[in-house]
């Protein structure tokens, strides 16, 4: 056992520093403090799923294989825990001066941070970090530097913050949960502000305005107004400081919906939305203080509500299901918990925390109305985003249910609130409506365009969201012509499509089982409609599980965030496109993303789709999923023949062969799928000619996969893509062809002799590897007997052979070849040549 430990009254260095260290050691368990700084602690009531720790209530051994401490180099600063638990080996990263002349593994530097040390070792390894840990790490950075104000503070941990900048962090959380310090004059001004402050809620925010002033002129107004609005339970904070004879106002704002540069506008202020000043002469305090009251409203964007962010339809539990049961629910859809429900009302919420502990104790068995929490904490539909997160925080719980008329209608859980704080693009996809109709009015057809709007209708009447997915969302925003109408639908998908179908007099067939849908109009247009749905994998490489869900979890079970958009068909909210995942701009970047780290692991045939975009569209892999790609081939060999082949029958339509082959060469992955294939010069020019070439479909994909095998030997092990009866047979005519000897290749005849009974397609394929093998003179000869065999005439029949003293048999097969082969060899022409070698041959 190895743990990961800090010390007690863990700030957010140490906190920071334990993310760190846990993923530079993976194996190894964190353990948190109980004590920690008043920040921390309600940074961790909406953080704390984000990454395992072993709590005070688990139990420790006295002996562990190693102790990993972060930002302190003593085991008694960590709690009593872990004070007296005796480790094998001990290793320290630490910035303290006391840390400096240990000899322990690990780092110790003088750094600002410890965290520093740290991201220079993620750095190193190329660890991916994802924008929460980013944020954390900047957090540690900020708070233990004096947001690199300290004497301490060094250039390495300004390149620590500059690496995180560049990769992205939530300046917002930085802001809320960070802290300053100032000097007496400015503690005085921070005072009055505090006394003299005043909250006005606007749109469901909180502002603070105060009054101050000053017989001399103070500078960093704007640190003390950050002070401010750190201490002052607000989400913005404006000053109005009245210095001498001029007065001067800051505004500070920490929420994405205050933009106090509006609010400063009518004072002929500059700055953005999270910052402001301006400038006011010849004016009362009391005044400036009405007319910016006067423009707040105009500051505040529109609220967020909770039906906006919540998931929804809810995944929930009956009070009589088992624990065991709910385990293995929260595990398939990786939930901290779900609510309890009965006779359609809640009536609990069981934790993953509650359930583990259930199971520990051998209650797999028990019912959840058992060990359900009832005392419980919801919101209604409308209530807002901060509200929320406030209900969220004050109560320390990761699940908050939405209850509208008495029913449950969606749950918003801690992962909602990070996508809210940390996806830049979400509240923006909230709130503001991106329309592609003009772009669908000049992409589609004129009766498309109607048959889609019509489709809105329709889901209006059932009281249903619609919404086109696919390929042609995609080829809208690059422009590109299509015309594959896919609909999905937040609800019963086979009740909209009996509706559609009687409205648009098409004829309806159905898929119960998988709730999807195809309409055949008269005009010979076809619709697909399916209910939104959700996928799992109870294996690597398995086919998934599928379960009805929502919109946002239909998109996040595809294959890459361009093919994650959706556009809205009800009436009201005609041509919105929806883009939870940043597909938009992964278009115009040329960015092929992944959803999920483990996209490829669930589904390892994504990398050739992914090959098919990056070759066909001039994309690039992103350096995240090109890393999953890599990492993939254990997933990969899980993967059936068959499936393998289904997806290069859908590639090599798109993208040569011979590019895929040596693009899966370069992520060393050509092996992985195709095993024993082996990729050289060769193969490449033996690809390209076979790729010029018409071959019959039956047999296209073996024959691509050939060219991998032959120069190496090691066709024996093609056998298993070859499935069909004309694979099989061009693999054993193949396996014939290199088993000739240099009597059969003496001329047209004796080459006919031994290979009269083959296809076309092995014979131009013999042509083919010939003359790559640089087998010149076999190439030749292959080439004219291909000429050649087509013309062979019929010059006698087996009729013939009965006219003369020949016994009828297997020789009669004998002698027909051999006239054929005299033929080609010019040394009989006709019909009465052929009739005298018979004779001769007969005596």
């Amino acid at each position: 056992m190895k743990i990961i430990a800090a010390h007690k009254h863990t700030d957010f260095d140490a906190l920071a520093s334990l993310v760190a260290a846990k993923k530079l050691h993976p194996e190894a368990d964190v353990f948190l403090p109980e004590t920690l700084s008043p920040n921390v602690k309600q940074y961790m009531a909406i953080y704390r799923d984000q990454f395992p720790y072993i709590d005070k209530q688990q139990e420790i051994k006295q002996d562990i294989d190693e102790l990993i401490l972060v930002d302190t180099s003593s085991q008694t600063r960590t709690g009593d825990e872990l004070k007296d638990v005796h480790a094998k080996t001990l290793k320290i990263y630490d910035h303290h001066p006391e840390s400096f002349h240990l000899s322990y593994p690990g780092e110790t530097a003088a750094v600002g941070a410890t965290i520093t040390i740290l991201i220079e070792h993620i750095r190193e390894q190329e660890l991916t970090l994802s924008d929460w840990e980013r944020t954390l790490f900047a957090l540690g950075l900020y708070t233990d530097t004096g947001s690199f104000t300290y004497e301490h503070t060094t250039s390495r941990d300004v390149q620590a913050l500059l690496f995180l900048f560049q990769e992205g962090i939530s300046l917002e959380v930085v802001h809320r949960f960070s802290h300053a310090s100032f000097s007496d004059e400015q503690t005085d001004l921070l005072l009055q502000l505090l006394q003299n402050g005043k909250a006005h809620d606007v749109g469901g925010v909180s502002i603070m305005i105060g009054n101050i002033s000053s017989a001399s002129f103070i500078d960093h107004l704007n640190l003390i107004v950050e002070k401010w609005l750190d201490v002052a339970n607000a989400d913005a904070c404006i000053a109005i400081a009245h210095m001498k004879k001029t007065i001067f106002i800051t505004a500070r704002s920490q929420h994405q919906r205050i933009d106090v540069s509006r609010a400063l506008q009518i004072f002929d202020g500059g700055g953005h939305e999270n910052a402001a000043a301006a400038t006011v002469k010849d004016k009362e305090p009391s005044e400036v203080e009405a007319n910016l009251l006067d423009q707040l409203s105009t500051a505040v964007k529109p609220a967020l509500v909770a039906k906006q962010i919540m998931s929804h339809p809810v995944k929930s539990v009956s009070p009589d299901t088992s624990i065991e049961t709910v385990r293995e629910e929260i595990v398939r859809y990786g939930h901290s918990g779900f609510p309890v429900v009965r006779d359609n009302q809640l009536a609990g919420m069981i934790s993953r925390r509650d359930v583990d502990k259930a199971f520990h104790h051998g209650l797999g068995h028990a019912p959840v109305k058992g060990h359900m929490s009832e005392q419980l904490i919801t919101c209604e539909a409308g209530t807002t985003s901060e509200d929320v997160q406030r209900i969220m925080i004050g109560h320390d719980i990761g699940r908050l249910p939405v209850i509208a008329n008495d029913e449950l209608i969606g749950i918003i859980s801690r992962s909602d609130l990070l996508k809210l704080n940390h996806d830049k693009t979400y509240e923006k996809e909230q709130t503001r409506k991106r329309n592609l109709i003009d772009t669908m009015i000049h992409s589609l057809s004129t009766d498309n365009y109607h048959l889609l709007k019509t489709i809105g209708q329709i889901a209006d009447e059932e009281h249903v969201d619609a919404y086109l997915i696919g390929g042609i969302v995609r080829d809208f925003l690059l422009q590109r012509e299509n015309e594959d109408i896919d609909i999905m639908i937040e609800g019963d998908g086979i009740a909209f499509a009996e509706a559609a179908a009687r409205r648009l007099g098409g004829k309806l067939y159905t898929h119960e089982s998988f709730q999807t849908a195809k309409i055949l109009l008269e005009s010979g247009k076809s619709i697909d409609i399916a209910s939104a749905r959700a996928e799992y994998y109870d294996a690597p490489s398995s086919l998934p599980s599928v379960t009805f869900s929502n919109l946002h979890e239909d998109l996040y079970r595809r294959d890459f965030t361009f093919n994650a958009l959706a556009i809205q068909l009800n009436e009201v909210s005609f041509g919105r496109l929806i883009d939870p995942f940043g597909g938009e701009e992964d278009l115009q970047k040329g960015n092929i993303r992944v959803l999920h780290n483990l996209s490829f692991i669930e589904d390892p045939t994504r990398i050739l789709r992914a090959i098919r975009f990056e070759l066909k569209f001039d994309y690039t892999l992103a350096a995240d999923t090109r890393r999953f790609a890599v990492q993939a081939t254990s997933a990969i060999a899980r993967l059936s023949a068959d499936r393998i082949k289904a997806e290069f029958n859908r590639l090599f339509p798109e993208v040569t062969a011979a590019a895929s082959f040596k693009r899966l060469e370069e992520l060393e992955l050509l092996a992985a799928f195709i095993p024993f294939a082996s990729w050289s010069e060769q193969s490449r020019r033996m690809l390209q000619k076979i790729e010029n070439e018409q071959l019959p479909e039956n047999v296209q994909t073996i024959s691509r996969l050939l060219p991998l095998f032959i120069f190496d030997g090691n066709l024996q092990h093609l056998a298993r893509f070859a499935l069909t009866k004309p694979e099989k047979q061009l693999l054993n005519d193949f396996a014939q062809w290199l088993a000739l000897d240099e009597a059969a290749f003496a001329s047209l005849g004796t080459l006919h002799e031994s290979i009269h009974g083959m296809e076309e397609t092995a014979l131009f394929i013999f042509e083919t590897y010939a003359e790559v093998a640089e087998q010149q003179r076999r190439a030749l000869l292959i080439r004219q007997y291909r000429k050649q065999r087509q013309h062979i005439p019929l010059l006698v029949t087996g009729e013939d052979l009965k006219a003369l003293p020949i016994a009828p048999g297997p020789q009669y097969k004998h002698f027909l070849l051999k006239v054929e082969s005299l033929w080609l060899e010019d040394k009989i022409k006709t019909r009465d040549e052929a009739l005298q070698w018979l004779r001769s041959e007969a005596n």
